[in-house]
């Protein structure tokens, strides 16, 4: 069944994320496993190549030690994996990407460093006892899936793929204040972007299946737009305001 989290940004802006299940996650988990293996493999094939008879030497003189050494070199490295990628793919690992799922915070907010090290070193105890079983039963049983390094680090991993959220304010001036200054606009009272239309537009065509979040949207779009056109007095009913830069801006 699929689980939906509201997130209420602090524009006062709904954004909805599908949260990613134990399924789509174990298989994330595996492709990222064959993944570590194959390099493993690859760096025990070359060091068994260059140095056998030091490397036989070392497993005969420490036995013991040389395992549990082997054991902690492969936890660090796949701590560092995780880290590495989930930074170097803003909360992706390869696996994820593939998966389309990503790691963000309980608010919406992308992971940090910190976020990433803290749920990925807790990864021991998802483990525990074995193929990740104390990990599997926490996503399972907690109302937003999560383990309990994503508890500890307040973290949720989400499906993007095929995601439908209310475009925020942020996305709007952030688009607005990329616009080349040789754009083309309709020359009238309200002149807006090809982007900020099309915003609207989409606004406009789904405005009475938002439910609640409508009057939100319409009241942080009515804001947008005023200061845009510098007016001082807000517009009793927002939808007038909205129609008629729309059909001033039809031709974009």
């Amino acid at each position: 069944m699929r689980k939906i989290l509201e997130i209420l940004t602090p524009e006062n802006v709904h954004i909805e994320y599908e949260l990613a299940g134990l399924g789509s996650r174990f298989i994330a988990y595996l492709i990222d496993l064959v993944i570590q293996m194959v390099f493993i493999g690859l760096a025990i094939t070359v060091l068994l190549l260059s140095g056998t008879e030091l490397v036989s030497y070392l497993i005969a003189e420490l036995g013991i030690m040389a395992v549990a050494f082997f054991i902690t070199l492969v936890l660090l490295l796949n701590l560092i994996y995780f880290i590495f990628f989930e930074m170097l793919l803003k909360g992706q690992s390869p696996g994820k990407k593939i998966m389309k799922l990503r790691v963000i915070k309980q608010n919406g907010e992308p992971i940090n460093i910190l976020d990433s090290f803290l749920r990925n070193l807790l990864r021991l105890f998802d483990s525990l006892p074995s193929y990740y079983l104390v990990g599997a039963l926490f996503v399972l049983f907690s109302n937003r899936y999560k383990r309990i390094g994503d508890f500890a680090a307040n973290t949720i991993v989400v499906k993007i793929e095929n995601q439908e959220q209310i475009i925020t304010i942020d996305d709007l001036i952030g688009q607005a204040g990329n616009l080349s200054e040789n754009e083309e606009q309709t020359v009238n009272n309200f002149p807006v972007s090809a982007f900020e239309y099309g915003v609207l537009k989409e606004f406009m065509a789904r405005k009475d299946s938002l439910g609640e979040k409508r009057t939100t949207f319409a009241h942080n779009l009515n804001l947008y737009f005023m200061k845009k056109f510098n007016i001082d007095k807000p517009y009793e009913n927002p939808y007038d305001f909205f129609e008629s830069i729309m059909m001033m801006n039809s031709g974009l």
